[in-house]
């Protein structure tokens, strides 16, 4: 009898036995489990398989202008880089805020993008809206205006900056410049009254076929637009530049001066940036921005731009661009109070 009893006693032992070692063997295997879990979570996240689908690039301008081409242009290509389509978007009204507001909204999964430039963080300065560039991550800066110009009537009695603002001091309020508001018109505008003491009378006038179409019938007497828009006025007699807006000499206009030159304290430079909604995935911006220099070093894309406006490639990674673009929105920033 004693003898049963102590088998029976190693045998419960013996099953005790295996029950904990199948418990701590089905725990690891848990563990294994939740680590592989873990892991494909993590890849996920990285942004290593974006993209998956289309990328939607919102643009806050219109159809057909330099900013539109320019986004097109680079959806073409990024989409054969990315393996991807990029769908490019126009959203405009409110001086580009709308669409920029679109993105700022839009969930950060790397599927919405804005293509802008300069005036985001002008639209901060005037006041059409209450953020600019640091509202979003900043993918990387992706191109540079051929340039902006000063331009009068050919028969204007002022052939130079200087002469300019010295006619509207005695003129007060009689020369008509026009302003898009919120643009880079409305702000160059506001700082040549407030840094140069000129005295010019600024009304609204939204886009640029506008301007040109009121300054030939003498409604404007002012015009600050982009030198494609105004070139073949200049070239046929009937416009001429003061200067540049840019804050070098253009290599295509060699003899027109800036307003820098002129000694007159207004200058920016329109450079085209993409962003995404705050908080997007790091790996996936980085991502975007390898696209952009992939796209930037073609010479194909290169040769389109420089025959549709003059313009050359130019491209700046992310961490230069941050700093780029911080610089720049100090800069508009600095007479946000004029705009009140």
């Amino acid at each position: 009898m004693k003898t049963w009893k102590k088998l029976i006693a190693l045998f419960s032992a013996a099953a005790m036995m295996c029950m904990i070692l199948a418990g701590c063997a089905s725990g690891t295997s848990d563990t294994s489990d939740t680590d592989d879990d873990t892991a494909a979570t993590a890849t996920d996240d990285s942004g290593t398989d974006w993209p998956t689908k289309s990328i939607n690039m919102i643009v806050p301008m219109g159809a057909g202008g330099d900013t539109d081409f320019n986004a097109r242009t680079y959806a073409k290509y990024l989409g054969d880089v990315l393996g991807k389509t990029v769908v490019v978007t126009n959203i405009t009204s409110n001086g580009g805020a709308l669409g920029s507001e679109e993105v700022k909204n839009a969930t950060p999964d790397g599927y919405t993008c804005l293509f802008y430039h300069t005036c985001l963080n002008i639209n901060q300065a005037t006041g059409i809206a209450d953020y600019g560039s640091e509202a979003f991550d900043v993918v990387a800066v992706v191109g540079k205006s051929a340039g902006e110009a000063v331009v009068v009537r050919a028969d204007a009695p002022y052939d130079t900056m200087e002469e300019l603002i010295e006619y509207s001091q005695a003129n007060p309020q009689t020369v008509k410049i026009a302003a898009n508001t919120g643009a880079t018109s409305h702000w160059a505008s506001v700082v040549l009254n407030v840094e140069e003491d000129a005295q010019l009378n600024i009304v609204n006038a939204s886009s640029s076929a506008e301007r040109v179409a009121n300054l030939l019938g003498g409604h404007l007497d002012v015009i600050i637009n982009p030198i494609g828009t105004v070139q073949d006025y200049v070239t046929s007699g009937d416009f001429k530049y003061l200067a540049v807006t840019t804050s070098e000499r253009l290599d295509y206009l060699p003899d027109v001066p800036t307003c820098l030159e002129q000694g007159v304290n207004m200058s920016y430079d329109l450079m085209y940036y993409v962003l995404f909604p705050k908080g997007t995935d790091p790996a996936i911006t980085e991502k975007f921005a390898a696209a952009f220099k992939e796209v930037s070093e073609m010479p194909e894309y290169a040769e389109e731009i420089k025959t549709a406006y003059n313009q050359t490639p130019l491209f700046m990674d992310t961490e230069e661009s941050i700093a780029y673009i911080q610089e720049e929105n100090e800069k508009m920033m600095a007479y946000a109070d004029y705009f009140k």
